[in-house]
């Protein structure tokens, strides 16, 4: 039986919003009546999640006697916005990475029900009858096996189920959904549609940010475009322009080859070797005892459920996460005994748990030259060679930003662009690439993807989980599927169905 509640609609006239000295949103009108259900699309950004946030009242738009931002229930009812609060929820990669920077490692139940309350820490008890909703939704979302995991152990995608979880259990009328399908493997996006449609019966409102379309269920009928701030659509899906979606590949330069430390290899020759390696989380098995070797000129994608281990075995590649007694890891040119730092200069990582280490005060330009070092952050100013290199790296990734703007004003896709730029400039032997694609658009997808490609052919190895099957580039040609702990090795990528 499904529970129907009253949707909250929103309208805002001529709204604009500014970070700092920046015009992030400028003169936005929309309309979205009680019940309805939105998609917001545009390019990395445009400025979709700070009008989600506005929407959520987290932002407050820039005074102005003509503007104006209201909310209406089904009644035509006004309604405030400290009266909507509680049943107002917002589900975003940035609340998610939260967790991550202050260290909120509480059990995923009682992250769960700090929704109920609407509160991020769980500072209050709740009733048995909140106990008993709690669990409903927990089982209902298939997350009650996870219920005592410590939060911070999940992988990526669990994470962002939990918090879909925690946004449910407080009953919202309005739902803001910032790139909610980010990191959900195959079942997981089948889920989260079933959930979609099951709330879409409940009249909620639901607003929902995506960057693929194909993501999108039909239900989702209106459609909001923005364009560099600017509201440049607001009608059906049927009839939304497509070109923010172009590919423009002649928009970009993509010199790889002076990013490229090492030549291509006719010879095989070991790379790296795993021999028996184990590796736990949280004091919880997460790889049993792979045999894996990764060869010069062989590219591996890696693929399995969210929670199969695949962040965890590239955190081990890296050197970030140590192996079980009993285990070897060998690299090439790293000998027992050396730095891990000396590898970790050969390597290019991209990760979103290292994205989320980004977040205090550091210039765009710092995060990038931070990757010649190896570090979170830098202790001195870059030298003018490092800034050059810097510069160099993101002319590659077709960030246009400016070198000593925030990383906190960028976007979720732009810091993920950063990232790039950040093992780039290292001229890496290799990159350890997790989910590398999330959150960016399609020109972005499409231009990153020719990059890797261009250079894999110039013998930089490629090692990527990826859960998207139109992610994978042509040069990868090893798959390494984990399920329950077991790697298998795959030698063709035609012999794997990704999803």
């Amino acid at each position: 039986m499904v529970r129907v509640v009253s949707g909250i609609g929103v309208e805002l006239y001529r709204v604009s919003l500014e970070l700092g000295d920046r015009v992030v949103l400028d003169t936005v009108s929309l309309s979205l009546a009680p019940g309805t259900h939105a998609l917001l699309l545009g390019a990395n950004g445009a400025g979709k999640t700070q009008l989600l946030k506005l929407c959520a009242g987290e932002r407050w738009p820039r005074p102005d006697d003509d503007a104006w931002r209201v909310y209406r229930d089904g009644k035509e009812r006004v309604l405030h916005l400290s009266d909507l609060l509680p049943r107002l929820a917002l589900v975003s990669g940035e609340r998610q990475d939260k967790y991550h920077r202050y260290e909120w490692n509480f059990s995923v139940a009682r992250v769960v029900a700090t929704g109920v309350h609407g509160v991020e820490r769980p500072l209050l008890a709740l009733t048995s009858a909140q106990h008993a909703r709690v669990r409903r939704v927990l089982e209902r979302l298939g997350l009650w096996r996870l219920r005592r995991r410590r939060f911070l152990t999940l992988s990526y995608g669990e994470r962002r189920r939990v918090l879909l979880a925690r946004a449910l259990v407080s009953r919202p009328r309005l739902l803001l959904l910032d790139e909610a399908y980010n990191g959900l493997d195959g079942d997981s996006r089948e889920w989260f549609n079933r959930e979609l449609a099951r709330l879409a019966r409940t009249k909620m409102t639901i607003v929902l940010a995506v960057h693929r379309l194909e993501d999108a269920p039909s239900m989702f009928r209106q459609v909001w475009v923005l364009q560099a701030g600017r509201l440049v659509y607001d009608g059906s899906r049927a009839k939304a322009p497509t070109q923010w979606l172009a590919t423009a590949r002649s928009e970009f330069v993509a010199p790889a080859g002076r990013f490229a430390r090492v030549p291509a290899h006719s010879v095989k020759k070991t790379f790296i070797r795993l021999r028996q390696v184990s590796l736990y989380r949280d004091y919880r098995p997460v790889i049993r005892a792979l045999d894996w070797h990764i060869e010069r000129g062989d590219h591996w994608a890696m693929v399995g459920a969210n929670g199969s281990g695949k962040s965890t075995l590239l955190g081990c590649l890296y050197g970030a996460i140590p192996i079980a007694l009993g285990g070897h890891i060998e690299r090439s040119g790293h000998p027992p005994g050396s730095h891990i730092a000396q590898w970790r200069a050969r390597v290019g990582l991209v990760s979103p748990e290292l994205q989320t280490e980004y977040f205090d005060e550091i210039s765009v330009g710092g995060l990038v030259v931070s990757g010649l070092h190896a570090s979170v952050g830098l202790e001195v100013e870059p030298s003018a060679t490092e800034w050059l290199l810097a510069r160099r790296a993101l002319k590659t990734v077709g960030l246009r930003v400016d070198m000593r703007r925030s990383v906190r004003t960028l976007s979720y896709g732009q810091r993920r662009l950063a990232l790039f730029a950040r093992a780039l400039i290292l001229a890496p032997e290799a990159l350890l690439l997790d989910e590398p694609l999330t959150g960016l658009d399609s020109l972005f997808r499409t231009h990153i993807q020719s990059l890797l490609s261009a250079l894999a052919q110039s013998g930089v190895q490629l090692v990527m989980a990826v859960h998207h099957s139109d992610d994978w580039v042509p040069e990868i040609n090893r798959v390494l599927t984990i399920e329950k702990g077991i790697g298998r090795v795959s030698a063709r990528r035609s012999s794997i169905l990704l999803e």
